[in-house]
């Protein structure tokens, strides 16, 4: 199996990989946005590469790594042409550095906080030079080439690449030249294809809820629960010996003992336990799961992890979401955080104590889950079904609607646990993957099935790249446009056709 290719929505520096492309231009100049790629960048230079750099001797140049953090990504500064951009192709020498050098990193490097999660190294890259580096007006080309640029040296490198876009037209064009071209999930057999478009449908109509567990935060060095158990043991000084026992008890039990041990220590001082637990699941970038979840179009998620991450990624994507429990917001997307929030400590639902007081203190947010169960169709991601909360729901549920004839969610699962699968027959329906990478490598095909933004169609600098078609409906819709007499566009029906033109793309120029 060789790498592939990931295309998300977000923030490139703050993705969970070993090393990102970051584009500006030979000159580095004082006030370039080269300073924000990584904190102290002029600092991290080394000074005979960067003369080569500035000289174009050489079109990369890797920032050292910054001090105290060993697991950070590397950001490679790549230069795009000084003297603006004719074609795509003049970025080929440029990516092609970027890849041998992030690969070359990657290796070096050895185990690193991406790579302890993934099966191969992860390298970044953003839509190459379209904004400060003049290519912009034919980004729809550029995408095609940075694309399969990076089909070619995951292949060669054998690494994962992700392509990180910050525009939703880019977005949406990304993911309708991949369907066009067909061969972006090799990685899939036939089921998990025709599974992948099952789910990309529903979310066609809104309707794919993601519901999250500690599997989606891992890859980005976020612990399990049994990690994050034992992390807590080790934090609150408990002998070796006393964890290896707690290991042959239910986890509430065992996270309830730790508890225990810490107020014990800090003499009934509960804050020193929840700061624990806030530490050991703080993490600062998310991984490929959290943006492919975000960008899913319900209105409606629901996640068990007191991590931010699905939070940042959506705010990343232009998808902020209304965190509950929590201050209102404009945003009609919203994120119910079951089990409390690294944000409030004291919302963390960690014990057995604490789940025994959870429906006295949240009544109204399990009563979210269940109108979601009725209504949607959740997808279980990182989630193993053995939460006892999520079991009492589910019960609530069953009786209230107890001739439902279609299960009301998909698990995601690497486990072919045959008890559960029994158990849950009726109400959930089990996808089983060989691993956490031809996971990730699903929900990117289930984004890519469910997408139906066409958002690019009448914007500019897509309609070359766009299929004989594509084009033929852009054409015609601009030349109606154009047809449009000042007088007609002060109407009501001007005002609903334009809403529409707006929707794929129109800047709202007359042609």
């Amino acid at each position: 199996m060789t790498g592939h290719v990931f295309v998300i929505q977000g923030d490139i520096r703050h993705l969970a990989c070993d090393a990102f492309l970051h584009a500006t231009d030979k000159a580095l100049s004082a006030t370039g946005k080269w300073r924000t790629a990584a904190p102290d960048v002029e600092n991290r230079l080394d000074p005979a590469e960067r003369e080569a750099f500035q000289a174009e001797e050489r079109f990369t140049l890797p920032l050292a790594e910054r001090h105290g953090y060993p697991n950070e990504p590397t950001p490679i500064l790549t230069a795009v042409p000084y003297e603006g951009v004719s074609h795509e192709r003049e970025f080929a020498p440029r990516l092609l550095e970027f890849f041998e050098l992030g690969a070359a990193i990657a290796r070096e490097r050895g185990v690193t906080a991406a790579q302890s999660k993934r099966e191969r190294p992860l390298l970044a890259v953003p839509l190459f030079g379209v904004g400060g580096g003049g290519a912009g007006s034919i980004r729809g080309r550029v995408f095609r080439f940075v694309y399969g640029a990076s089909l070619r040296a995951a292949q060669e490198h054998d690494v994962d690449v992700a392509i990180v876009l910050r525009d939703a037209r880019d977005y949406a064009l990304a993911q309708m030249i991949r369907l066009e071209r067909g061969d972006a999930w090799s990685e899939l057999d036939d089921e998990l294809k025709v599974e992948a478009r099952r789910l990309g449908e529903l979310a066609q109509d809104a309707r794919l809820v993601p519901f999250m567990g500690a599997g989606v935060s891992m890859s980005a060095g976020a612990p399990s629960w049994d990690g994050l158990v034992a992390r807590l043991a080790d934090a609150a000084g408990i002998h070796p010996d006393m964890i290896a026992a707690l290991k042959e008890h239910d986890v509430l039990d065992q996270a309830a003992f730790v508890r225990h041990e810490f107020e014990r220590r800090f003499h009934d001082d509960r804050a020193p336990f929840a700061q624990a637990v806030i530490d050991a699941v703080r993490v600062e970038r998310y991984g490929i799961a959290p943006p492919l979840l975000a960008a899913l179009e319900a209105e409606q998620a629901i996640t068990l992890n007191y991590d931010r991450l699905f939070e940042d990624a959506a705010y990343d994507a232009g998808r902020p979401r209304r965190v509950i429990p929590g201050p209102s917001s404009g945003s009609e997307r919203w994120l119910l955080k079951l089990h409390g929030s690294v944000d409030d400590p004291s919302s963390i639902v960690l014990t057995r104590e604490d789940y025994l007081g959870f429906n006295a203190d949240r009544a109204a947010l399990s009563s979210l889950v269940k109108a979601t169960l009725m209504t949607r169709h959740l997808l279980f991601v990182g989630f193993g079904v053995k939460d006892p909360h999520f079991h009492e729901i589910v019960h609530d549920v069953r009786r209230a609607i107890p001739e439902k004839d279609q299960p009301f969610g998909t698990v995601l699962t690497l486990n072919k646990d045959r008890v559960m699968h029994v158990l849950w027959d009726r109400d959930l329906r089990f996808v089983l993957l060989p691993s956490p990478r031809v996971l990730e490598i699903f929900l990117d095909a289930v984004l890519a099935y469910g997408a139906t933004s066409h958002s690019y169609l009448l914007a500019k600098g897509y309609l070359s790249t766009l299929s004989r078609a594509d084009q033929a409906v852009a054409t015609a819709l601009s030349t109606m446009v154009a047809s449009v007499p000042p007088g007609a566009r002060e109407g009501t029906a001007w005002s609903a056709v334009a809403g529409m033109l707006a929707r794929f793309g129109w800047d709202g120029e007359p042609g």
